[in-house]
């Protein structure tokens, strides 16, 4: 990267005199001088029409290019109103910026307060500037995020920045304490940049020179730094920076950030005692990094935790903002508290593990995540930072993993490194994207410090969050540029027009990175689960997967035709990875459900085959049917929340794309006894497998023949002399007769196991009579059930209690629901 050369300059000290940031948004114009004061002369301000939101771009330079132009200052009311300002639009002389060529445009202000108008007494604090046609048209330059123009005028004889070294060896970007808490370094990465400042709420907000910081050059980065000292141990600081005069942006790495926009709809419940953004001091567009010394000592109660192992993973995936909330209503307003009310339901439901939809700081409060803006804060609108520890430390309590999912491959608008660079020049970023499935902000994967940045924060949340590893949403856009074999227009930072089959060819670049995240990860836990959607080739996840990682797999498709009652692709086979394209075993955590994918319950509603879409016992039933073969299928699983009891609000709009806006909250569901007996098939399921995990990992044997219809589909594990087998009826209309394979040995010293809600296999004459859509899974007595028989011997005078799986007393279970019952001294685990 170009490196500036600056010159040197002392730190000259002033007294505050109450300076406001500008609001956020890239740069849009150079100035000259680059520190601008009230007393500067002959200030050039160069509008580049082809910076920011370039709505004035591509203008032939006969175009006539006037600036509305005013300023912020003692007389502003708010850190964004403007005084001074003519009525729009006047097309005065003074107002009318010359052509310079290349696309920008000059506007020469000899004089401040004789341009503006402004008296004496009168603090200037920022200029402010839209730049338009002579219409007025909407054809406006302003910051890339549609807002004005700003830039700070520095108190009189305000010093350049100084060169320095960096204490105590290399830049560590964030806020770095002292082991007292009493000061800090303030670090900020700011590569090709002239000069920034640091501004925070010790000291009111004010811009003064003693918080103009020192800048190191290291391998073609220039970091910002500077300490600031008699800081309080423990105490909430609030900050930011302003870059080059002109673009008030957040930290990128806070620990927690302030939104002026949306802070004001979290209410206390959610979060007591929030950070308040410093209204009055700083424009609501300013994300406001919060520092405090001890932001991540927090009081761990689970000290040891053995994670479940990878190959046999089943994992419930949560959207916390839908998970909770009221019932039969869409107000989106789950929290991480609520969630920790629920992990008994998980626990006993009998997963391994959560993985939560995307949790760092986010646009707004209503989102599914993939919007992020900053990856080392969680979200506010779920809770507070201490709320996200205590839900890994009681589902560590309760044997759950926690797993994050991490949007690498895009940001939404409110990233510094957004901000802060034109995007025809942004080395962070691309302008558009090399691969065919970007939404937001493209990164540029090939950028050093934009892979430092998330390897940093994928070793923050496991160190200080006690995660259990990550899941990486699009990994496909996460390969080098030049990678997609497409064109590159240097001189606006944009690709041609990407080809799916481009992105989706096999990528080395793609398996290098993931290679080198996951090298990050095993730096502080060689054990931490790493998942890829990746959604490519065999080849290419195979060679992920040789470096530990599993890669989602999605069934929903096939999950979704056998549930609605149709033969076609409906083959379920594909949930074992060796059936799926030759894929290793273990490496694929496989779903019939996620939030990409519409609800197999929708779809049976919706376009269901007959006697299916009208029979709701029928749809409940083949969704326990599909349940049965994804999970004694051996290897990782997913489950999408609400799956297991037969949500169906559809997750799409009209034209097929995702729908984010909030769902119903359905537990209510569980009221119904068609519901019910599906969450309990699933139950039974899973506890199979928790109870038998040597037959679900990578040594047992399988054979898998789950893509038959009219003679039935089975499955058969064995390990040792343990053997389970699963038949499935796939028809609607009639029961069969489906043959015991070979392998299962004698029938008669097969037990039932599990089976559909309200069914009754049979096994007859060397098969299993199925009712249609019915399965049933059968084991010899080497299999645990995990479910005892209730003892013959009990105490009949004492009473009947019941405690759930963790040991706690409930007085009321729910039908279907596998509960501890004790009578006198004797207890056993049971189905209530």
């Amino acid at each position: 990267m170009k490196n500036n050369s600056l010159r040197c300059g002392a730190i000259w000290l002033f007294a505050s005199l109450g300076i406001l940031p500008p609001t956020a948004g890239a740069q849009v114009v150079t100035t000259n001088p680059a520190i601008i004061t009230a007393d500067t002369k002959n200030i050039v301000i160069t509008f580049h029409a082809d910076w920011g939101n370039r709505g004035m771009a591509a203008l032939p330079a006969s175009t006539a290019v006037y600036a509305h132009t005013g300023l912020i200052t003692s007389r502003s009311t708010t850190p964004d109103e403007w005084t001074f300002a003519p009525n729009w639009p006047d097309n005065s002389a003074k107002y009318k910026l010359d052509p310079s060529g290349s696309g920008t445009w000059t506007l020469d202000i000899p004089d401040i307060r004789q341009y503006y108008g402004v008296p004496d007494g009168v603090e200037i604090k920022n200029m402010v500037f839209v730049f338009r046609d002579a219409a007025g048209s909407d054809s406006q330059g302003k910051t890339i995020n549609g807002g004005d123009i700003s830039l700070t005028v520095f108190p009189s004889g305000f010093p350049a920045p100084d060169m320095r070294h960096y204490p105590d060896g290399d830049p560590q970007p964030g806020v770095t304490p002292t082991s007292d808490g009493s000061s800090a370094i303030f670090c900020f990465p700011a590569p090709e940049k002239n000069m920034v400042q640091l501004v925070g709420s010790w000291n009111d907000f004010d811009i003064v020179a003693q918080q103009q910081m020192h800048y190191t050059d290291i391998d073609g980065i220039r970091y910002f730094w500077i300490s600031v000292d008699g800081l309080e141990p423990g105490k909430d600081y609030t900050y930011y920076y302003i870059v080059d005069g002109q673009t008030a942006v957040g930290d990128p790495y806070a620990r927690l950030v302030l939104d002026g926009n949306n802070d004001k709809y979290i209410s206390s419940a959610v979060y007591p005692d929030m950070p308040v953004f410093p209204s009055g001091k700083v424009p609501a567009s300013v994300p406001v990094a919060v520092y405090n010394s001890d932001a991540d000592t927090y009081d761990w109660q689970t000290t040891s935790f053995t994670r479940p192992p990878q190959e046999s993973l089943v994992l419930y995936e949560v959207l916390v903002r839908d998970f909770t909330g009221t019932d039969g209503k869409a107000y989106g307003t789950g929290t991480i508290a609520a969630l920790i009310d629920k992990l008994d339901y998980i626990k006993e439901l009998g997963v391994d593990g959560i993985e939560l939809m995307p949790v760092m700081e986010f646009d707004g409060n209503n989102s599914w995540g993939y919007n992020p803006n900053f990856y080392f804060a969680p979200d506010k609108a779920y809770g507070a930072p201490d709320d996200y520890r205590r839900l890994v430390d009681e589902c560590h309590a309760r044997g759950l993993a926690v797993v994050l999912d991490v949007v690498f491959n895009q940001t939404a608008g409110l990233h510094p490194w957004y901000l802060m660079y034109p995007m025809v020049l942004s080395k962070f970023y691309n302008a558009t994207s090399p691969h065919a499935y970007s939404v937001l902000n493209d990164w540029n994967q090939s950028n050093d410090l934009v892979q430092r940045q998330f390897k940093d924060a994928l070793r923050y949340w496991l160190k200080e969050y006690k995660v259990d590893g990550f899941r990486f949403d699009l990994v496909k856009g996460l390969g080098d540029n030049d990678s997609y074999g497409n064109t590159y227009n240097e001189a606006t930072n944009t690709w041609g027009t990407p080809s799916e089959s481009g992105t989706d060819a096999y990528n080395a670049s793609r398996i290098a990175r993931m290679a080198s995240l996951h090298a990050a990860v095993k730096e502080i836990d060689p054990t931490a689960y790493f998942i890829n959607e990746d959604l490519a080739g065999a080849e290419e996840e195979n060679a992920l997967a040789s470096d530990g990682d599993i890669n989602w797999a999605n069934i929903n498709n096939p999950a979704c035709q056998f549930a609605m009652g149709y033969e076609e692709n409906s083959s379920l086979s594909r949930f074992f990875s060796p059936s799926d394209g030759s894929r290793l075993r273990g490496s694929t955590i496989s779903y019939a459900e996620s939030h990409d994918e519409e609800r197999m319950a929708y779809k049976q509603m919706k376009y269901g085959a007959t006697g299916v879409k009208n029979n709701y016992a029928m749809r409940m039933r083949r969704l326990g049917s599909v349940a049965a073969q994804m999970l004694m299928t051996p290897g990782p699983h997913m489950i999408w929340q609400f799956q297991e009891f037969g949500a169906n609000q559809t997750t799409k709009n009209t034209d097929g794309s995702n729908n984010t806006n909030p769902k119903l909250v359905v537990w209510n569901n569980l009221n119904n006894a068609n519901n019910a007996g599906l969450c309990q098939t699933y139950r039974d399921l899973l506890a199979l497998r928790g109870a038998n995990p040597d037959l679900f990992g990578n040594e047992s044997s399988a054979a898998i023949l789950l893509n038959g219809w009219t003679e039935g589909r089975t499955l058969l594990l064995t390990y040792g002399n343990k053997k389970l087998l699963l038949a499935v009826n796939p028809l609607i209309d009639k029961p069969i007769d489906i043959f015991i394979p070979t392998g299962a040995g004698d029938a008669s010293y097969l037990r039932l196991l599990a089976a559909s809600h309200n069914t009754s296999p049979a096994i007859t004459d060397g098969s299993i009579t199925l009712e249609p859509g019915a399965f049933a899974v059968y084991g010899t007595e080497e299999v645990s059930s995990a479910i005892d028989e209730i003892p013959s011997d009990y105490d009949s005078d004492s009473p009947v209690i019941y405690y759930n799986l963790q040991g706690r007393q409930i007085a009321d279970p729910v039908p279907g629901q596998i509960v501890i019952r004790r009578q006198g001294a004797t207890a056993a685990k049971v189905i209530y």
